[in-house]
């Protein structure tokens, strides 16, 4: 993620047409091409190598977690494909949060499946006007998305024997949704989770007129986290969940990577600690650090 960051910090720096989208060298970056593959149970990866998207099978059709980049769409489209599966069996759409890197497919899916997206209603407005007012991503719009069921926190989506829980934890977005479910792993029980964000990335915590409870919002997801449990932890950015990492070490008979009951807990504890040293910057009146 430094590596994003630094990106970031030169087209800021830069003057001309590349200023105007901050994201504009790290976009490049997120949207590398990524083989699609296999997770565990019925959960396969088919984003690009920087921004996440996850296929999650079932027998009455398909759900599709986040659409990564507006560039990402017929690369997302292509490892569907790839891996054996009809697009037009994608029946239902999930968001993690409504940034552009994590929204910017779901239109294109939409139209080209016929799915259904499911959303938070805090982030409904966003996803629907491809507009956020607060943060670095408040330059970087994304394509506006017709939401068709806003799901409140501790709601369900469920298809073909696969029920997903949405978890809002606010704070990255106003309505970022954390999604969980479960699966059977051979004759295990797993938990599996598709982390929404906790990161500040450039927000605003201090005087933030738009987001007014940021930080308590920020705190109240950190408890809540806190709670939860999750053998499979999976996230909108490969490098937040060591997905090249872990590929690495994927071998026949070998056991599975992707299960770490510890990571989520580990994970959380850090972005708190990261959160508290953000949250004490701005206060001491320095501007927000992406």
């Amino acid at each position: 993620m430094k590596r994003f960051a630094l990106a970031i910090a030169f087209t800021l720096a830069c003057g001309g047409a590349e200023a105007a989208d901050p994201f504009a060298q790290t976009r490049l970056e997120w949207n590398r091409p990524q083989k699609p593959f296999h997770v565990i149970g019925n959960i396969y990866y088919v984003g690009a190598a920087g921004v996440s998207a996850f296929l999650i099978t079932t027998p009455q059709g398909h759900i599709v977690t986040d659409g990564a980049l507006p560039e990402s769409a017929a690369m997302i489209e292509a490892n569907i494909k790839a891996l054996g599966f009809k697009l037009s069996d994608v029946k239902i759409l999930l968001n993690s949060h409504a940034h552009f890197d994590h929204s910017g497919s779901l239109a294109r899916l939409k139209k080209d499946t016929g799915a259904k997206l499911h959303a938070s209603a805090a982030d409904t407005p966003i996803l629907e006007s491809g507009h956020i007012t607060f943060g670095p991503a408040a330059n970087a719009d994304s394509v506006p998305v017709k939401v068709d069921h806003v799901v409140a926190h501790g709601g369900t989506v469920s298809l073909g024997g696969v029920t997903l829980t949405a978890h809002v934890t606010s704070g990255h977005t106003p309505g970022c949704t954390t999604w969980t479910m479960n699966l059977r792993d051979g004759n295990a029980a797993r938990k599996v989770m598709f982390f929404c964000s906790i990161s500040v990335a450039g927000n605003p915590l201090v005087g933030n007129k738009q987001f007014p409870g940021i930080v308590q919002a920020y705190r109240a997801s950190f408890a809540r986290l806190k709670t939860m449990q999750a053998d499979i932890f999976l996230a909108p950015h490969g490098a937040q969940f060591g997905m090249a990492e872990k590929l690495a070490k994927m071998k026949p008979g070998a056991p599975n990577p992707f299960i770490d009951p510890g990571e989520l807990p580990r994970f959380v504890a850090t972005a708190e600690k990261d959160f508290d040293a953000e949250l004490a910057r701005q206060k001491a009146g320095a501007p927000p650090k992406i």
